[in-house]
């Protein structure tokens, strides 16, 4: 049975291995996304984030955050972030459900074995200019859709930014920029929690930029 000691010493372990994460992270390639995003706003572009599971809630906050959140109040001819969580659940069950066929007739880059594989293209495509940000996340780096979805991002001239954990997968060679928390295969939490950390050092660094600039 649980107990309070083996519940501290859980605590401790996780917590330990969470700061071990964050503090390897490349503050280089955070720093280099965090000003993409900023310019990316201030040019009028597009910024598509998408993932799956925890990874699409995390998707969504991104998009909530930094299309809502960096508001400032009274400030004068203020530009907005043009943000999409490609979280439409009427159109992502409809995209999926209709199956590869759109995709594999239509000759896009990456592969389709199934309508899930693109979900996340098939929104993107009506809003998607060279230019934009395509912000795929994926704890493995592997999920089809998404190395899709970064693959079309990347044929129509977006800039692409992939935050990944574990070993980074796919994703990990084909994205321009990547935020990566290394880890042991598995490690959801660890992964999903630096990448929340992550998600609201961007955040908060675009709320400084909108105060002061």
């Amino acid at each position: 049975m649980p107990n309070l000691d083996s519940a501290k010493k859980f605590s401790k372990e996780f917590l330990e291995e969470i700061q071990k994460s964050i503090n390897e992270l490349d503050i280089d390639s955070i720093a280099r996304v965090a000003v993409l995003l900023y310019e990316a706003k201030e040019k009028g572009k597009n910024i598509f984030f998408f993932g799956n599971g925890g990874s699409h809630g995390i998707a969504s906050h991104l998009a909530c955050d930094f299309g809502k959140g960096t508001k400032i109040n009274g400030k004068s001819g203020q530009k907005f972030y043009r943000v999409y969580g490609l979280d439409n659940p009427a159109w992502l069950t409809a995209q999926a459900n209709d199956g590869k066929e759109p995709f594999t007739e239509g000759n896009y880059p990456g592969e389709y074995h199934h309508g899930y594989d693109g979900v996340f293209v098939g929104q993107m495509e009506n809003f998607i200019g060279e230019g934009d940000i395509a912000f795929g996340i994926s704890s493995s780096g592997n999920s089809q859709n998404v190395i899709n979805g970064l693959l079309f991002a990347k044929e129509k001239g977006c800039k692409t930014i992939a935050m990944v954990g574990f070993d980074g997968g796919k994703a990990l060679k084909i994205a321009d920029e990547v935020l990566f928390v290394p880890t042991e295969k598995g490690k959801y939490g660890v992964v999903e929690g630096v990448h929340e950390v992550i998600h609201h050092l961007l955040y908060e660094y675009a709320i400084l930029l909108e105060k002061s600039v």
